[in-house]
């Protein structure tokens, strides 16, 4: 490797870092940023009333509002870049149909008179101009506000009785964990192991359960009374006793989730 390719290679790897970091302050300040969003939508719709109320016909005042727009759709994209595609995708379009809205107006106007629209002569009129930039305009702030639900509040769009994924039935159960460790995935807090002889749960296994235990996350298990998820690797007291079904098959939350597996 060259000098040329090692310096392309260490500024490749110095824009991937700093782009990070800046990802990571984004994320980390979202709460802040969404504030600065809210009240730049609230300004671009006072921006919007006034370009389809008045007319401007100054270059240097027309370029000072396209300005100004500009600068506050890109607060309102940074309030939601951090939450990953898809409310970025959405407040992108978002973005293109507001900024259509408020520019139409300002440059649109010397459009008056007739246009063709696939071999349909129409009449450009300052009215329809200015129903086509309110209509931009509204159908973009709804996208934002769309984009920025998606990415703060995405429960505020789900349905009524909207059914539970699959895996919340393994949520009630505690973790059994004969370490005495205090983290947990689920309850935020594990099973302690008692002081008993213990026994890895592989032995409470038939050799066909154990031969499909790699299907398996944990296993379900009664200990002490209750009932524990257990790691295909654990250990449990004597006296545990792996759960099963009606059908015989051993009970546990699945490793892997979908219709091929």
């Amino acid at each position: 490797m060259d000098l040329d390719d090692f310096d392309r290679v260490l500024n490749c790897n110095l824009i991937y870092k700093t782009t990070r970091n800046i990802i990571a302050e984004i994320s980390a300040n979202r709460n802040r940023l969404v504030v600065s969003g809210l009240l730049s939508i609230v300004l671009l719709c006072i921006i919007e009333s006034v370009v389809v109320t008045t007319t401007f016909s100054e270059a240097i005042t027309q370029n000072t509002i396209v300005f100004a727009t500009i600068i506050l759709l890109f607060f309102v994209e940074l309030s939601v870049i951090w939450a990953g595609v898809i409310p970025t995708a959405i407040s992108i379009l978002g973005l293109v149909l507001v900024f259509t809205g408020i520019v139409l107006p300002l440059y649109g106007l010397d459009l008056s008179g007739e246009g063709n629209f696939k071999g349909v002569k129409v009449l450009i009129t300052h009215e329809s101009i200015i129903q086509a930039a309110d209509a931009y305009f509204y159908l973009g702030l709804s996208m934002l506000c769309l984009g920025i639900i998606v990415a703060f509040r995405p429960r505020l769009l789900y349905t009524r009785n909207r059914p539970e994924p699959i895996d919340s039935m393994w949520d009630r159960y505690q973790i059994w964990d004969e370490r005495h460790s205090s983290t947990g995935n689920y309850v935020g807090y594990r099973a302690n192991q008692s002081a008993e002889p213990v026994i890895p749960i592989k032995i409470l296994m038939s050799e066909k359960e154990k031969y499909l235990l790699w299907r398996y996350e944990y296993v379900l298990a009664a200990i002490h009374g209750h009932h524990y998820l257990v790691g295909t690797n654990g250990v449990v007291p004597t006296g545990s006793v792996v759960l099963r079904d009606e059908n015989g098959r051993m009970m546990g939350k699945s490793k892997y989730t979908g219709f091929f597996v």
